[in-house]
């Protein structure tokens, strides 16, 4: 009976790494989904301009003329803030286009979108990735990307998540 009682208590210690080295030589970890619809940013990129340490930044970049998916995707964004309810104080609105200085883009029912002056260097790092939208912490770092055919459930999933999670 003693030998019995040894060997299941030397089984019990020995399991978990035999169990761990099934995992890590199977890759069986890497199958896991992560729960974010949007993508995280491989750069590191830095908006500390826009940063004030008490919003959250949901940016815009709009490539050229803002066309019908444009304005639907800033439609959109505005939902989102408004389905925040009483967090959407939490969040500021920006948009950064290539050409501030035409009337390209018409923000007259978006009184609360922040139209960027002309950047230069953070309109050419955002424009090589293939997102177009952009979540940012509030101490201006993105960590989210979002392409133009985004899903807003998702969006704003990721955006109450994030706001769940940075509760003061």
């Amino acid at each position: 009976m003693s030998k019995l009682k040894f060997l299941l208590i030397v089984f019990v210690f020995v399991l978990p790494f035999i169990f761990a080295k099934y995992f890590f030589d199977n890759d069986a970890t890497s199958t896991r989904g992560t729960t974010n619809h949007g993508s995280f940013l491989v750069d590191e990129i830095n908006i500390t301009s826009l940063a004030d340490n008490d919003h959250w930044i949901i940016l815009q970049v709009i490539d050229g003329k803002c066309d019908t998916s444009c304005q639907d995707n800033m439609h959109m964004l505005r939902q989102i803030n408004t389905a925040l309810g009483k967090d959407m104080g939490r969040v500021k609105r920006y948009l950064l286009h290539k050409n501030t200085n035409e009337n390209t883009v018409n923000l007259d029912n978006y009184p609360k979108v922040i139209l960027l002056d002309r950047s230069e260097t953070l309109y050419n790092k955002l424009t090589k990735m293939d997102e177009r939208i952009f979540i940012a912490d509030p101490f201006g770092k993105i960590i989210l990307g979002y392409e133009n055919d985004f899903i807003a459930k998702g969006l704003l999933k990721d955006i109450k998540k994030l706001l769940k999670f940075s509760k003061r």
